[in-house]
């Protein structure tokens, strides 16, 4: 079974069993951690409650008097991709219909869950994260509806951050590279200044380049170079590709350079690898 929808149904079955009670039930509900909503009825199946049909409004009436703004709704708890949300009643002299609860995504309306009108807390579920997105935030809203279809303002807003549940891709693995490498370096009491030529010898093009290689005595330096960005680290001296030069076509190289020191010995280095790869 893919891992999505099996975490889905083992929350639908934990919302299932804290939240969703006949709306006809005198007890009052509770909150996640145990503590009583005090005053609140138990929240309603957001997927069943019935609200009002704008389209049977007697067009005789006057136009109705919309309820008042429900209250900001305040998180209970986040399962996955269900939402247990609590608010404060709104009023209305004609009598509430039911709560909506909207998500606005981008400026689109999107209805993720209906209540009935004597409840003020209640679960409902958004849209998980797309793909391998490792997160989404649901910004989430409450509209009240009276029995004559007449909509109040809506709530306060609040951010509902949602996790994904897959794990991402595994990366692409880094192509080997064919290389070899041939370095020469002049020599003077204190310094010395070193060239260093890349040359493919695979198939493929290098597409971005960084070489390393190891000073054999603890008093070669890295000064300053050219051609790449250099650095040196302990012992190892690496050189990146720079946008110009970055591009290795088969069977053609690069030559790059520096300047350093020495405390009198200047052996040049053994290995040299390229992206990973040891040039041969």
């Amino acid at each position: 079974m893919n891992r999505r929808w099996a975490v889905s149904w083992a929350a639908a079955a934990l919302v299932a069993a804290a939240f969703i009670i006949p709306v006809a039930a005198s007890a009052s509900s509770a909150d996640l951690s145990g503590s009583p909503a005090a005053g609140t009825p138990a929240p309603s199946s957001s997927l069943l409650w019935p609200c009002y049909d704008p389209k049977t409004y007697p067009p005789s009436m006057p136009p109705p008097t919309p309820p008042t703004a429900p209250g900001t709704p305040e998180v209970v708890q986040v399962v996955n991709v269900y939402v247990h949300l609590r608010w404060a009643a709104a009023t209305d002299p004609d009598g509430l219909a039911c709560y909506q609860v909207y998500e606005d995504s981008n400026g689109t309306k999107i209805k993720v869950g209906t209540f009935g009108p004597d409840v003020t807390d209640g679960t409902f579920t958004v849209n998980w994260p797309s793909g391998h997105t490792p997160s989404r935030v649901a910004s989430l809203y409450i509209v009240a509806v009276d029995r004559w279809g007449a909509v109040s303002p809506p709530s306060g807003t609040i951010n509902v951050t949602i996790y994904n549940d897959l794990p991402p891709p595994p990366p692409s693995p880094t192509p080997s590279v064919a290389c070899h490498v041939t370095y020469s370096s002049y020599t003077w009491f204190g310094g010395m200044t070193s060239s260093v030529s890349i040359n493919n010898t695979g198939a493929i093009p290098i597409n971005g380049w960084r070489l390393t290689f190891a000073f054999p005595d603890p008093g070669q330096k890295l000064s300053n170079g050219w051609t790449a960005d250099w650095s040196q680290t302990g012992s190892t001296v690496a050189a990146t590709s720079l946008t110009w030069n970055r591009q290795i076509p088969p069977g053609d190289a690069v030559t790059i350079g520096f300047n350093g020191t020495n405390k009198g010995a200047n052996p040049a280095p053994t290995t040299f690898q390229v992206n990973g790869s040891t040039c041969r």
